[in-house]
């Protein structure tokens, strides 16, 4: 699979499991995501990546991603990623009828939020606002 993305934010520690935590929607058919990572071997944080509006998004298994992490690109702390080429859009090519218009839009992005385990793929205008946040109870 030939990809071509734009990391995008802060690389974090990679060496413990990170997740999605929360997703819900905010006004203005907006999106907001948190997850929890590393900041270091000892800290660990939530980053907030709030969307201000969407197209559509998808949640899955990090696991249905193995193409993704035989990347080079993909192996880092990094968390969000612009998928230019190679991505959601362009994979469902083969299914009549599905993100016809989606792919049709040249100024619609493809966001892909990494996590060692859930993983979500958000096509929006716009980068999302990335917010650090402490976790509680953690």
């Amino acid at each position: 699979m030939e990809m071509t993305i734009d990391k995008i934010g802060k690389e974090y520690f990679s060496k413990k499991e990170s997740d999605i935590i929360d997703f819900q929607w905010t006004d203005n058919f907006g999106l907001k995501i948190t997850i929890s990572t590393w900041e270091n071997a000892e800290k660990q944080i939530g980053i907030e990546y709030e969307f201000s509006g969407f197209n559509g998004f998808r949640y899955l298994d990090e696991g249905d991603f193995l193409g993704y992490w035989d990347l080079p690109d993909f192996k880092n702390g990094f968390h969000l990623f612009r998928i230019i080429k190679g991505g959601w859009k362009s994979g469902e090519i083969t299914q009549s009828g599905i993100l016809d218009v989606s792919r049709a839009v040249d100024q619609l992005n493809e966001f892909f939020i990494a996590t060692t385990n859930g993983c979500l793929t958000v096509l929006a205008y716009e980068k999302p606002t990335i917010t650090e946040i402490e976790l509680l109870n953690e």
